[in-house]
């Protein structure tokens, strides 16, 4: 079956994103899907194939937004600590409120797909990984330039914060309160500003 002619890839997959971002895998079903992209099965099937490939390419999507949303931070900031620093004060700032889940798309895959056997559960686990590198070469271009000290270990500091992040927006997705929230923040901020070089 041919799609529509109003079919539009982006926006089906920024709808498939939603959806499972907010049902996740498993719970989500082919009408789900039908009435997030006003697509009959025939369309979804020969745009992406089978529900996993589209949520594959869901998954994909929501992580390219993530990291595109992290470059520029990085790009508009003066140093890449400051960079990271205003990534981690962008989460309460509106953008995640329009979202569907406060809670990170591709850890929400990982716990729901563990006991799974799937290429999903493998591309969740990349992603993840993927976005730790992104962090670590923050903080390898912050140890470089002098921003913080010679023997902070970026993978390391990488992966503290991307913890620090995901049960971050975990608790904000079970609905902790804002000024716990802020203070949450606060505490992560303060541990990157003690790796800071005074100057």
């Amino acid at each position: 079956m041919a799609r529509p002619s109003s079919f539009d890839r982006e926006d089906a997959l920024a709808n498939a994103r939603n959806l499972f971002w907010r049902k996740g895998f498993h719970a989500t079903s082919l009408k789900d899907i039908e009435a997030a992209l006003s697509l009959k099965p025939g369309s979804i099937y020969a745009a992406f194939g089978s529900k996993k490939e589209l949520f594959s390419e869901a998954l994909n999507y929501y992580s390219r937004g993530v990291e595109d949303e992290f470059q520029a931070f990085l790009a508009q900031s003066d140093s890449p600590l400051s960079g990271l620093i205003g990534y981690v004060r962008s989460i309460t700032q509106g953008g995640m409120n329009k979202m569907p889940s406060n809670a990170c798309m591709v850890f929400k895959t990982a716990l729901e797909l563990a006991n799974d056997d799937s290429d999903l559960k493998d591309l969740a686990a990349q992603k993840l990984a993927g976005m730790a590198k992104l962090f670590a070469g923050a903080f390898e271009q912050a140890r470089a330039k002098g921003e913080i000290a010679p023997d902070v270990d970026p993978h390391r500091a990488a992966l503290k914060l991307q913890t620090s992040i995901t049960g971050l927006r975990g608790m904000i997705e079970s609905g902790l309160p804002a000024d716990d929230v802020q203070n949450l923040i606060d505490d992560i901020i303060a541990d990157m500003e003690r790796l800071r070089v005074a100057h």
